[in-house]
C-alpha cells in the first residue's frame, strides 16, 4: 500500500500541533517580555497546557529557546534571500523591501496608538545576552554575517548595473544599511515606526547623494 494512502496518525498530528503552538507562543513571549523573564509556567498557561507537557516536548527551557531561534533563523534567512538575492531590483527597492519586512513584523506586535512593543527576537537577545547559550549567540552571529553578505552582493549588483559609481566603497555602503536592520526594534520601541521609516529614507538619500552614478 502506498504511503500516501495510509491513515494519518491523530496522536502524531496532535503532538506536532502542540509543538508548533508552543514555539509560536514562546517566540511571542520571549520578544515582548524578554527571554529570561518568561518561565515554562508562563508559556504553558498561554498554550493551555502544563509545564510537564512542555518538558516532554522540549526538555529544559534552554532547549526550547534554541528551537525557537532555529525556526526564526530559517524564516529570516528566507526573507533576506527574497530581498537581497532576487535579481532585477535596484538598491533603493531592496531597502524599501527591508523596511516593509520590518514593518510587517512591527505590526505583528504593535497596534495603532501603542507602538512601543519590541518585535525582534534577535534584537531582544542582544540586550538579554545572559539568557541565551553559546549556540544561540553563534547563530545570531552567523545570521548577521549572512545578512551582510547578502547586502554586499546587492550593492555590487547595483554598481554593476550602473546605479552607483564604479569606485563606490562597498563596505561603507553596507555599514550604512545594516544598522537599520540590527536596531530597528529598539528605534520603534522608543520613537515609533515613522522614525524608523525616516532612518531608511535618509540612508537611501545619503547613499545616492554620495555614490550615485550622477553624483559629482
Amino acid at each position: 500500500m502506498a504511503l500516501a494512502s495510509l491513515p494519518s496518525n491523530p496522536t502524531r498530528r496532535k503532538s506536532g500541533d502542540t509543538r508548533a503552538r508552543v514555539l509560536e507562543v514562546a517566540r511571542r513571549l520571549f520578544i515582548t517580555r524578554g527571554i529570561d523573564a518568561v518561565s515554562y509556567g508562563d508559556i504553558a498557561k498561554e498554550v493551555g497546557s502544563t509545564r510537564a507537557n512542555l518538558h516532554y516536548h522540549f526538555g529544559n527551557k534552554s532547549e526550547l529557546v534554541k528551537e525557537v531561534f532555529a525556526e526564526t533563523f530559517q524564516e529570516v534567512r528566507a526573507s533576506l534571500e527574497a530581498i537581497w538575492l532576487k535579481p532585477g531590483l535596484s538598491l533603493d527597492e531592496r531597502i524599501d523591501l527591508l523596511f516593509e519586512d520590518a514593518r510587517t513584523r512591527f505590526e505583528e506586535f504593535n497596534q495603532p496608538g501603542d507602538e512601543l512593543t519590541p518585535w525582534s527576537l534577535s534584537s531582544r537577545a542582544r540586550f538579554d545576552f545572559s539568557a541565551v547559550d553559546t549556540e544561540v549567540v553563534e547563530g545570531i552571529g552567523e545570521m548577521s554575517r549572512y545578512f551582510e553578505e547578502c547586502v554586499t552582493h546587492a550593492v555590487r549588483l547595483a554598481i554593476g548595473a550602473g546605479e552607483f559609481r564604479a569606485d563606490t566603497p562597498v563596505k561603507d555602503v553596507v555599514l550604512m544599511i545594516t544598522p537599520l536592520w540590527y536596531f530597528g526594534s529598539p528605534i520603534t520601541q522608543f520613537s515609533g515606526i515613522k522614525r524608523l521609516k525616516n532612518h531608511y529614507e535618509a540612508a537611501k538619500r545619503i547613499i545616492r547623494a554620495a555614490y550615485g552614478a550622477r553624483a559629482g
